[in-house]
């Protein structure tokens, strides 16, 4: 009786061993939470790089007493900043590895007046 048990108790360890070794190159799925955090980053590079120029003209606007032209005037500064850091945020390491080393493909569609 002893000895089957032993056996048992072994055989369930061969079983637990293999199956941890299996297991252990597979990791959660994170692709989907790095994805989403990669969007909110670049929304944030967008709306931080407006921000930065509309507070400063916000301020130049203040100190000059020209309330809103020059913060108007930055708007478009800003808008161009954030999209210098989001095309900057696309090349980085850091999309390449969510993205899989692949831009986004727009998939080809017939056009209507072909026919």
């Amino acid at each position: 009786m002893n000895s089957s048990g032993d056996d048992r108790l072994k055989d369930l360890e061969k079983r637990l061993d293999t199956s941890l070794s299996q297991r252990k190159g597979v990791g959660p799925d994170t692709t989907e939470g790095s994805a989403a955090g990669l969007a909110m980053r670049a929304v944030t590079e967008l709306m931080v790089g407006l921000l930065v120029c509309m507070g400063l003209g916000w301020m130049a606007d203040k100190y000059f007493g020209t309330a809103p032209w020059v913060m108007l005037a930055l708007m478009p500064f800003g808008i161009a900043a954030g999209v210098v850091n989001v095309m900057r945020l696309s090349k980085s390491k850091q999309a390449e590895e969510v993205l899989g080393g692949k831009g986004p493909v727009a998939p080809s569609v017939k056009d209507d007046d072909e026919d």
